[in-house]
């Protein structure tokens, strides 16, 4: 085993190497395509990457994900991944065990799978939400630094769609329904909500498509808040999506089940 590694190593220096040398007059072109596949079969998780805000006073954070086979000459569309009451930048992109229970979304190899089998491509970004439910100060942050920033970083093809959970599901319905022309889609996974909200719908037709879904036993954000809610945006005139799925509560094993369907969707609107 030591031996393979050896030899897998040494052959990755040795394509450096020769693309270094071929390559001196554009550094960007010095590491290859395949040598980047080979090492992201998951795409590329850049962590904790940070903007200072003027609206939240602060450093903030955010994390991405690149899609396996990421063209930095080509133009993404973004989707928008928003955590929960608690969590931060990082929690959709974990994959470990807490006490026994599922903790973080997996995303990275859950969406590399959706690309790989052919979903678009897309780029990820998941800011840190702290504990604001995206409101306030940091809807201006959102909108007027983080997203501006991000769209400048990478090749953006001007298409968008947010989707997030518990908390998140909130900031995602909030966003979706105050700022519908910025968005192509909205996949909200246990929203925080009540019927109130259908309330910021002044125009139903202009509104992005909308998935709401949630587990039958969740008691953090009960179906008793969340169905209200649905019925409120049809009696407006919104045709949703609502999933609802028996057993499952509020819960990390739940949303990285909604996050392939929250991709399709997100996929089937950027087209």
């Amino acid at each position: 085993m030591k031996k393979h590694l050896i030899l897998i190593a040494a052959l990755a220096l040795g394509v450096l190497t020769l693309s270094a040398c071929g390559n001196k007059d554009n550094p960007q072109e010095e590491e290859p395509q395949d040598l980047i596949d080979l090492l992201y079969p998951n795409g590329q998780d850049k962590k904790d990457l940070e903007i200072k805000s003027t609206a939240m006073k602060q450093t903030m954070k955010y994390s991405v994900w690149l899609p396996p086979k990421f063209d930095a000459n080509k133009a993404y569309p973004i989707l928008y991944l928003l955590h929960g009451y608690g969590d931060d930048n990082n929690s959709w992109l974990s994959n470990t065990t807490q006490y026994g229970m599922t903790h973080g979304g997996n995303a990275a190899e859950i969406a590399a799978r959706y690309v790989k089998t052919g979903g678009t491509p897309m780029i990820i970004v998941m800011p840190d939400g702290l504990v604001s439910f995206y409101r306030g100060d940091y809807e201006t942050y959102l909108h007027e630094e983080l997203m501006p920033k991000v769209e400048k970083d990478y090749k953006f093809s001007g298409k968008r769609a947010v989707a997030g959970l518990s908390m998140g599901g909130f900031g995602t319905l909030y966003h979706a329904l105050k700022y519908p022309s910025k968005f192509t889609y909205a996949y909200a996974m246990s929203p925080a909500c009540d019927a109130s909200m259908a309330e910021m719908v002044t125009d139903p037709k202009i509104l992005p498509g909308i998935t709401v879904e949630t587990g039958e036993a969740d008691t953090t954000t009960p179906m008793s808040g969340i169905t209200p809610f649905v019925e409120a945006m049809r009696a407006k005139g919104v045709n949703m999506e609502y999933i609802t799925v028996p057993k499952y509560g509020h819960e990390w094993t739940f949303w990285r089940a909604c996050l392939p369907h929250a991709l399709q969707k997100a996929g089937e609107s950027f087209k």
